[in-house]
């Protein structure tokens, strides 16, 4: 017996104590590189998107990587002033409750035992069959709510750049409703 719960606990330990703490990462979806971009007046110039581990019972990041929307961010190009560019940068931030015990389905079994006892002309005939189905329970789902920070607006001329979530928007020209640049 203790050598069964000492194989328990070994295999338990790691999976609810071992996980990684829950992090929130931020990615860019718009493309980097080298290469010269345009935009005009409204276009999206960068935009990340932010994922956050769900948190399981102990409060560590799912083993299984599942995540959860936690918001993003988002530079637009707005217009010209004179000879510079201007931007605004938006932030949402995604609050929610979803852990792994709300996002994840159960599956319950359920075993149904039959016995049949008679006889067959004069011979005594016993039966015992077993069956098992299953009940599928869907994840409970949680809820999310977002909130968005004031917009804050950059003011880049030509050659200047600025870092936004560890990526750099560089503006190699400024024309009259457009502007050129790279996201390094």
């Amino acid at each position: 017996m203790n050598k069964t719960i000492s194989a328990l606990s070994t295999m338990l330990f790691p999976l609810l104590f071992g996980c990684a703490p829950v992090e929130t990462k931020t990615m860019l979806t718009t493309p980097a590189g080298t290469q010269v971009r345009s935009a005009g007046p409204g276009d999206t110039v960068m935009s990340f998107q932010s994922r956050k581990a769900l948190p399981n019972i102990v409060g560590g990041a799912d083993i299984w990587g599942r995540t959860t929307n936690a918001g993003g961010t988002t530079v637009r190009f707005v217009g010209v002033q004179g000879s510079r560019a201007i931007f605004e940068r938006t932030d949402v931030v995604v609050e929610s409750n979803a852990t792994t015990l709300t996002e994840s389905p159960m599956i319950l079994p359920q075993t149904t035992t039959t016995t049949v006892s008679g006889t067959l002309g004069t011979s005594p005939v016993d039966a015992t069959a077993r069956s098992t189905s299953y009940r599928y329970i869907p994840p409970r789902g949680s809820t999310q709510y977002a909130t968005q920070q004031r917009p804050i607006m950059i003011t880049l001329g030509n050659g200047q750049s600025v870092s936004i979530q560890g990526e750099t928007l560089k503006v190699l020209n400024v024309a009259p409703n457009a502007v050129k640049y790279m996201i390094q």
